[in-house]
């Protein structure tokens, strides 16, 4: 069991602390949830009742206003607002049809950041809805099937990206004029020297990271062929 104050931290880090454990006991919970649904997955006969209706838990029948606030003000309602939709992102990624990952690359950091910048032009929509909407704008880049990882190391720092993903983002690179010749597979100097050479071009920190500015630049962003 959980000490309500464990011994050597202050008011500042008890509350820090309390966040912490409550965003992760969020997470094993959302899990739990998760597992039981799997489960019964095969006596599920539809996802709402005959008139397409639902009922709506948690941060997702809140307002868009209430997120803003819990967002600029980093409060314990924001973290759970990212265990909410880390559960139904993975909720959606189990029960919808010709999809594997609806966020294939997106961290749910990069999520919360998208959903705020919608909520801020529509305060009176319920978050659900808000999730919905972006998800629908994601949907057409999901990853359709199960993909192996390949890991990039670049200045000793390791991240791992699906290899669909990659290919997907260096083709992106070559059609904008970053890469000549074949793609090729893993992660060699010249895709690093491609990555760097993109990040240059629209004002980003040249690391040859394929980082979540630089995917979502790639992916989401109308951009110029460089020639």
């Amino acid at each position: 069991m959980l000490d309500s104050n464990p011994s050597g931290i202050n008011r500042s880090g008890f509350f820090i602390y309390k966040i912490v454990i409550e965003y992760y006991l969020m997470k094993k919970l959302v899990n739990i949830v998760l597992t039981l649904m799997l489960l019964s997955a095969a006596s599920i006969s539809a996802a709402a009742d005959a008139d397409g209706k639902f009922a709506v838990k948690g941060a997702g029948k809140r307002l868009c206003s209430n997120f803003i606030v819990a967002a600029n003000e980093k409060t314990t309602d924001y973290y759970l607002y990212g265990g909410w939709l880390e559960g139904y992102l993975s909720s959606y990624n189990s029960f919808q049809s010709d999809n594997y990952d609806i966020t294939p690359w997106q961290t749910t950091e990069l999520m919360l950041a998208f959903l705020l910048q919608h909520c801020h032009s529509n305060p009176d929509t319920h978050f659900l809805s808000a999730v919905n909407s972006l998800i629908k704008t994601l949907f057409p880049i999901r990853l359709t099937k199960e993909s192996e990882l390949v890991s990039i190391n670049v200045n000793n720092a390791t991240s791992y990206y699906y290899t669909e993903i990659m290919t997907r983002a260096k083709e992106r690179l070559k059609h904008l004029g970053f890469i000549e010749g074949n793609i090729t597979s893993g992660y060699n100097e010249d895709d690093i020297k491609a990555f760097t050479a993109f990040q240059k071009s629209i004002g980003l920190k040249p690391t040859g990271v394929p980082d979540q500015q630089t995917l979502a630049s790639l992916f989401l962003r109308p951009t110029n062929n460089k020639n």
